[in-house]
């Protein structure tokens, strides 16, 4: 992957990240205030599992954008630190 131009983009990383978050903060939310019976944000024990799912593909997006964007060091090669 020498010429992505995702790779160590420090934007893209925290695109991925605030997705990544927002996709658990989805999940949390569809797990455990849509489930219950007398939740003060939405009542309702309605379970809607394409959301759920969404919330999931969501996270794992905003995973996989993080991966592939996160911040590198130099290459192992140029690297001398572990030679003794």
């Amino acid at each position: 992957m020498q010429n992505n131009p995702l790779e160590n983009s420090p934007m893209a990383f925290f695109a991925g990240l605030v997705l990544a978050f927002v996709g658990a903060a989805g999940a949390v939310f569809y797990l455990f205030v849509r489930t219950t019976s007398e939740s003060l944000i939405m009542p309702g024990p309605t379970f809607r599992l394409k959301h759920f799912v969404l919330a999931l593909v969501v996270l794992a997006a905003g995973a996989a954008l993080a991966s592939f964007a996160r911040p590198r060091g130099s290459s192992a090669s140029n690297s001398t630190s572990y030679n003794r």
